[in-house]
């Protein structure tokens, strides 16, 4: 599997084609209304306890001493009319799924879910429930989720101010009475020596069409945070990242890494967190690339970091949409614009 989705379109599947142990399929089909919150679009927020359920149901099944999460979780998976060990596997698989999947906000209309599996799973649950029983059932009992309770708080408020940044973007680079304010902004992180009036508009159009669609991604009713498990081992190294014109399931899903959670309760380095939800927004909806990364300089220039490259770069416009909001200090932009 590549991402997320692959993840969440698998464990619809088998949702809607397997059968669990028979206690188990009952529990799924009348208390969680399981296939009503695996949407077509995205987990269905009219199910939002669904994944509390099941792990309600898992710890209360538990035995200390005699029984893991593991073992019960197999148990489930378990179906005499279905002795496919591979089936099993897939069931097991989807049920440790859920079991690390999180309602961390409601605000208004949205809602807000973290993807949040075992830091010591190597790949996609689906690929990581292998081997013999033993093996399956020691991973199947894993509980050493790779985020923190803070830190799902910590992505839901960074992603609220987000919000409130790409819409102010929006609303300034919209129509045809943009300020000289926001005009010298898009020259700023934009605009090399060689660019014209005729640039400076055909910047603004682009950047208000990204932004339009950036603040329609953050006000997403299904949006998703987890992190990319091929980068466990250095992730620590990483703040984001998210696939080019998104993963083909109909809903927003942002990767949050090592860099962006260490971040938590910093409240002076809330801006960073802000800058890496729009860069990683702006690879989601308009299909930017990492040209260059602030580390790099940003500044544009013909020589190496021209006009067309500026505008495609996700960096450029997290750090444009922050400079323009009047989040970012001097220091930050001087560190930045070079």
């Amino acid at each position: 599997m590549n991402n997320f989705t692959d993840v969440y379109k698998k464990a619809r599947v088998v949702i809607r084609n397997q059968t669990f142990s028979t206690e188990w399929q009952d529990f799924l089909q009348t208390k969680c209304q399981i296939k009503d919150f695996l949407g077509r679009h995205g987990f269905n927020e009219s199910y939002e306890r669904t994944p509390e359920h099941i792990r309600d149901k898992i710890k209360a099944a538990v035995k200390p001493g005699v029984t893991t999460s593991g073992d019960v979780i197999y148990d489930a998976a378990t179906n005499s009319k279905s002795p496919s060990k591979h089936l099993e596997r897939e069931r097991a698989a989807t049920l440790k799924m859920f079991k690390h999947v999180y309602h961390a906000q409601k605000t208004g209309g949205q809602d807000v879910w973290v993807y949040s599996p075992p830091v010591s799973d190597s790949t996609w649950v689906f690929d990581e429930i292998v081997g013999n029983e033993s093996t399956i059932k020691a991973r199947l009992a894993r509980e050493d989720e790779i985020f923190s309770v803070s830190e799902k708080e910590w992505m839901c408020s960074a992603l609220m101010l987000s919000k409130k940044i790409s819409e102010d973007t929006k609303y300034k680079l919209a129509g045809n009475s943009v300020d000289a304010t926001t005009k010298d902004m898009v020259r700023k992180w934009f605009l090399d020596e060689d660019s014209t009036d005729a640039t400076l508009k055909k910047a603004i159009t682009k950047l208000h069409a990204g932004f339009k669609k950036i603040a329609i991604c953050c006000n997403s009713n299904s949006l998703v945070f987890t992190d990319y498990p091929d980068w466990r081992t250095t992730r620590e190294k990483y703040f984001g990242a998210a696939f080019r014109g998104g993963e083909g399931g109909g809903f927003p899903v942002i990767y949050l890494e090592g860099a962006f959670t260490r971040l938590t309760g910093n409240s002076g380095k809330e801006w960073l967190c802000v800058e890496t939800i729009i860069h990683e927004m702006s690879h989601h909806e308009v299909s930017t690339i990492d040209h260059r990364y602030d580390h790099q300089g940003l500044k544009p220039n013909k020589a190496t970091f021209p006009y067309k490259k500026a505008i495609a770069n996700a960096d450029s416009w997290g750090y444009f949409a922050l400079d323009l909001a009047g989040y970012l200090s001097k220091a930050d932009s001087d560190n930045a614009w070079k």
